[in-house]
């Protein structure tokens, strides 16, 4: 791959895309072979799901012939005061096509779902905590650099925004759990 013309940081841009499956949803498909989870209400978990509660960021990628391309995804829906974090993906060729240099900048930074997190760790702060349900060994060693912390129920993770008694962590930790797998 010829050199960037850009810095890595103009090159990648990570954002709220509101309903994301204009940018998402072929990738989303590749990366589950399943349909995109489109913001809306009764959306199969035992939770309401509003739209309004939905955040789906996307990372897109300018290759240096300008063509812009999406190469990451994650849903977060806000549930009383945390967000499930949910459908994190990450084109799986996109490491080995990007250009030498971006790479080395990308994989520094921690690569595209670290940095996806990092972006709506910034944003999606009026909560208390995030919980992720993971069940992937590199996901979570991710999950885990970007702050989550495993609790007691197998595949339920949680990263806290605000400090709050131990018995007020484990009910809400529980709450989560009683939902199931999102």
């Amino acid at each position: 791959m010829s050199a960037p013309g850009v810095p890595f940081e103009e090159a990648l841009s990570i954002f709220d895309a509101g309903n994301a499956k204009p940018y998402a949803e072929a990738l989303f498909r590749a990366s589950f072979d399943a349909p995109f989870p489109v913001p809306r209400e009764n959306c199969g978990l035992a939770i309401p799901t509003p739209p309004e509660n939905w955040r789906q960021y996307v990372a897109r990628y300018r290759w240096p012939d300008g063509t812009e391309e999406t190469v990451g995804f994650c849903n977060w829906i806000k549930y009383r005061d945390v967000y499930l974090e949910g459908g994190m993906c990450v084109d799986k060729t996109f490491y080995r096509r990007m250009p030498r240099e971006h790479f080395a900048q990308c994989r520094a930074r921690g690569g595209i779902a670290q940095m996806m997190m990092e972006a709506a760790a910034r944003e999606l702060t009026d909560c208390k905590a995030w919980f992720g349900y993971c069940g992937d060994a590199k996901a979570l060693a991710v999950d885990l650099r970007a702050g989550y912390v495993q609790t007691r129920h197998p595949h339920l993770i949680v990263k806290w925004f605000r400090e709050l008694p131990p018995a007020e962590r484990e009910a809400l930790v529980e709450s989560i759990a009683a939902i199931g797998p999102f």
